[in-house]
């Protein structure tokens, strides 16, 4: 069994409360036997005290008749179960009621008060004495049952007292106890909401004093990380995730707007005929065709570990590398851009057969080192990469042809050692920008792929272009 906070209340009231009744009601059980107890023998000690000294004259003289008269009346008394006097041989001389409980002569001669104890009768006596000379002894039993029973019904009145008193205290503890676990309950059934992510978790029960306070300062936490969601999930609709995850973590952005120097590659892809493809269609039609594919290269750049750095148009610029470090990035970056080619040649194919309008691509891609990091002004900043391999891209993919990948001969270098590839009109070319001529290399596939080997032997190292009834951009 879980034992929650309004138990545990109730449970700790309930001892509390249960110890210290149990001290107070020994104490006062303790005191009353002892005022029962001391009168009791009071009683008996002043009754044996005045037997004696009633009957100093009667047992010096021997009168028994007087003496019997005397213990009689004295055993009518209330309490009084028998009266005795003996003589200094111990001797009865006169008694009523129980008779004397045997004993020798050194018992019957103790100093006054003593008591001998006969199950529950109490005897108290005291001596007969004239002018120093012991004559006896004057008994008197009383029945001690009435102040055992009174004792017994002390204890009985004080056990249901105080079970009284913990059902009370118990009920009351429950109660409060439950008054204060609920707000308790709600708290942790939002911090648990919250943690799950269900930032729209709203304590809706009314609560009062620091428990309103709470309330409200919970609700309004939770109103706050609700917008910071929407804020986040709305800055990672204009921004890849790692660019976003990165930059909210950074208490001061003008620092995370410093650049970095890293080694990235940067993969341009182009639609190619887009302008006459937009031409004389409206522009409901022409968004839907264009989120169409630039959906088909976020999905594909995603899975290759890279991010849409930006939509110029009807093309798109990937990067890879950047901001997460990616030793494979080259790698990626071709792979990634195989990819769309054969991806956008099939949903082409599909789309021509469905009599639906389609484009065609063409892809450049480079890489070395670029400056990485927000670019812009305080208004409006961009996460992007700046350097000649960025621009190399850019030129790169302008030289493509419809349905072609191509990069340059550095890049390829650098990746062929260890992932070789297949390639074909390796051209040099003057590209603007740059003062050096650069060698220009069609990709066709990677060089273990045995379905583009098949390919190749049967002379296909291009990508047939659909026919879409449109001129090139």
């Amino acid at each position: 069994m879980k034992w929650h906070f309004g138990h545990k209340l109730a449970l700790i009231m309930t001892m509390l409360v249960l110890l210290a009744s149990c001290i107070l009601g020994y104490t006062l059980v303790y005191r009353q036997f002892s005022m029962m107890q001391t009168q009791f023998v009071d009683t008996g000690n002043s009754l044996s005290s005045q037997l004696a000294a009633a009957s100093v004259e009667l047992v010096f003289t021997e009168d028994q008749l007087s003496l019997a008269s005397l213990v009689f009346s004295l055993s009518d008394q209330p309490s009084v179960v028998a009266a005795s006097v003996v003589n200094r041989d111990g001797e009865v001389l006169a008694e009523a009621g129980a008779s004397l409980p045997a004993m020798n002569a050194d018992q019957a001669y103790r100093s006054q008060g003593q008591v001998v104890t006969n199950e529950e009768t109490v005897w108290f006596y005291s001596p007969v004495v004239f002018r120093g000379v012991s004559g006896g002894a004057a008994w008197v039993g009383l029945d001690r049952s009435e102040m055992i029973a009174g004792q017994r019904s002390i204890i009985r009145s004080g056990i249901v007292v105080v079970l009284l008193l913990v059902l009370s205290i118990t009920l009351i503890a429950i109660r409060l106890g439950q008054s204060l676990a609920k707000p308790v309950r709600d708290l942790i059934e939002g911090t648990r909401a919250i943690e799950s992510g269900h930032y729209g978790f709203r304590i809706r029960g009314q609560h009062q004093g620091e428990f309103s306070d709470l309330t409200q300062s919970f609700n309004h936490m939770s109103a706050e990380l609700e917008q910071k969601q929407r804020v986040e999930q709305l800055f990672s609709r204009f921004v890849s995730d790692p660019v976003a995850a990165r930059y909210m973590a950074q208490d001061n952005v003008e620092l995370a707007r410093e650049g970095k120097r890293v080694d990235a590659s940067i993969l341009f892809v182009d639609l190619v005929g887009y302008t006459a493809f937009s031409e004389g269609r409206h522009p409901e039609e022409t968004a839907e065709v264009l989120n169409l594919y630039f959906t088909k290269f976020a999905n594909t750049c995603h899975e290759f570990h890279g991010n849409v750095d930006k939509y110029i148009g009807d093309c798109a610029m990937l990067v890879f590398g950047c901001p997460q470090s990616d030793p494979e990035h080259r790698f990626h970056a071709m792979e990634c851009a195989l990819q769309i080619r054969d991806r956008i040649t099939a949903m082409n194919r599909e789309r021509t057969q469905a009599n639906q309008p389609c484009l065609t691509i063409r892809i450049g891609v480079s890489g070395g080192t670029v400056l990485a990091g927000l670019l812009g002004s305080h208004e409006r900043m961009q996460y992007t990469v700046i350097g000649e391999p960025a621009n190399l891209a850019s030129r790169l993919c302008d030289l493509a042809d419809s349905g072609q990948v191509v990069t340059d001969g550095n890049f390829y270098s650098m990746l062929n050692q260890r992932h070789p590839l297949l390639t074909h009109a390796n051209e040099s070319h003057q590209i603007k920008g740059l003062q050096s001529s650069v060698n220009v290399l069609t990709v066709d596939a990677w060089a273990d792929d045995p379905a583009k080997i098949a390919r190749d032997d049967a002379g296909a190292h291009s990508v047939a272009e659909p026919s879409t009834g449109e001129s090139p951009s």
